[in-house]
């Protein structure tokens, strides 16, 4: 019996900002060690599904980033695997909630594999601790769905916790990590409610993982949410046209709405390792080993008489004299300090930056984009000055702008260059500049990075106001 994991990372949470951005969401940031949370998910798992079962679901935004972060890994662990062997990546056309989502990756199960195959359904952006533990439990889930029921997997509480949804079990308290029926599902308590939960001793928190026997999902979708789950037993999962036809036509739901909640095939497997959503800096902060005076440091720092702070920082110095209980984090664009009891109120700063369309809310000063990366260093009214990086091999797409024109310098590297009929090679210190409405297009032939400065000028300097002819990554022309 086959199993396959559906990691998913579509989220574009922000409560992590200034660090999480809408185009750089948890999941793809390295908050405690040198991977991202989603390289760290599907590492996890490859004692139980290998990586050509292992199947990531994103949205367009986040395609490519989470493209690069799975090349990167493949690098690390698996350069003899080839590509198409290896995790795949799933595009929803558009974002739906979970219920579309699982059910189309179940249809993909079934086509490929049989409806006797288990799905398995995990968050990308969640920190597990105690790999053994992690591994064990799953595999207790796992045999559980093997016998045609639909797993989640509970935390047990450690506080009487408002921001979490709790599961309750039948009848007796929970004394194991064996499968328990669920009693029902209830949405997020207040406080002492919580305390009451706890005492009683048969609540878990929801963790929002999964294990389906995809052939009693379907027979639980077509009882309990057949606007969904008919849908994917009319269309080809395995073709992209037609899964954009199927998401037309769906409803957007969650998973534990439109099934989890009213089955009578709900169990669940009390978690016997370490999980923490990481929802706020807090929650990293209390996760998080710390120095001999109980503050969590990261960057070039200077601390005098602080402690039980957390400071996070990259390129600036980082000052602190005389506190305790405070979140200091520094970005390139933008500066959070608060104390650290407060930092779940971040949300209010991201409602407000949403409302403006800022561009604090949505992206950083340094972008990734498939062929490598773009920072801002300047931006004023008429220019806008820009580092690029382009990895080897790699080259931008064949394009033109209406409204600037562009001045490119080499620092390191080797370019080649279309700049409307002419192609040349520049190398270090030479220059170039692109009228504004020539086609042209930067290429990276060698084989260390390209580094460039652009310096753009014009009326209009935003990336909307590129037309793209020709592109490597499908990006739209």
């Amino acid at each position: 019996m086959n199993t396959v994991s559906l990691i998913l990372a579509g989220g574009s949470g922000t409560r992590l900002w200034p660090v999480s951005r809408k185009n750089t969401p948890k999941q793809l940031l390295s908050l405690i060690g040198n991977r991202t949370l989603l390289q760290e998910t599907c590492k996890r798992l490859w004692p139980i599904v290998p990586p050509d079962k292992q199947w990531i679901i994103t949205n367009k935004e986040l395609y490519n980033p989470v493209t690069s972060q799975i090349k990167i890994l493949k690098e690390e662990f698996h350069k003899h695997i080839k590509d198409e062997e290896y995790i795949s990546i799933l595009q929803e056309p558009t974002g739906k909630n979970t219920a579309p989502a699982i059910f189309w990756a179940a249809a993909r199960c079934k086509e490929l594999y049989g409806e006797d195959t288990i799905l398995l359904v995990l968050p990308s952006d969640h920190l597990i601790m105690g790999e053994y533990d992690f591994i064990n439990t799953i595999n207790i889930g796992i045999e559980k769905a093997k016998e045609g029921y639909l797993v989640t997997f509970g935390i047990k509480p450690t506080h009487p916790e408002t921001g979490y949804g709790y599961i309750k079990v039948d009848k007796e308290k929970i004394k194991s990590n064996k499968p328990y029926s669920i009693n029902k599902f209830v949405e997020k308590p207040d406080y002492n409610t919580a305390k009451q939960y706890i005492k009683e001793g048969n609540y878990l928190w929801n963790s929002g993982m999964f294990a389906f026997h995809v052939g009693t999902l379907f027979k639980e979708g077509e009882r309990l949410c057949k606007d969904v789950s008919k849908i994917y037993n009319k269309y080809n999962s395995l073709v992209m046209e037609e899964v954009a036809c199927a998401y037309d036509e769906v409803e957007e739901d969650s998973i534990d709405y439109a099934i989890m909640e009213s089955t009578n095939k709900a169990w669940v497997v009390p978690a016997s390792f370490g999980w923490n959503d990481i929802g706020t800096w807090k929650s990293l902060f209390e996760v998080s080993q710390k120095d001999k005076e109980d503050n969590l440091i990261s960057g070039d720092h200077i601390v005098i008489d602080t402690k039980n702070s957390l400071i996070y920082g990259k390129d600036r110095l980082i000052a602190a004299i005389g506190l305790e209980n405070m979140a200091i984090i520094d970005t390139d664009d933008a500066l959070m300090v608060c104390p650290l009891s407060e930092t779940q109120r971040v949300k209010e700063v991201v409602n407000k930056l949403k409302l403006k369309n800022s561009k604090e809310y949505i992206e950083h000063k340094t972008v990734e984009r498939p062929w490598g990366s773009y920072k801002i260093i300047e931006e004023k009214s008429g220019y806008k000055i820009k580092k690029i990086i382009v990895k080897p091999n790699q080259k931008l797409s064949l394009q033109l702008h209406y409204h600037r024109s562009e001045h490119w310098i080499v620092v390191s590297g080797t370019a080649k260059i279309k700049n409307g009929d002419n192609e040349e090679f520049l190398y270090e210190n030479q220059s170039t500049y692109i009228p504004k409405g020539t086609l042209h297009r930067l290429e990276n032939p060698g084989l260390i990075p390209l580094e460039i400065i652009e310096v753009q000028c014009g009326a209009y300097l935003e990336e909307d106001d590129i037309v793209r002819f020709d592109d490597e990554y499908g990006r739209n022309i």
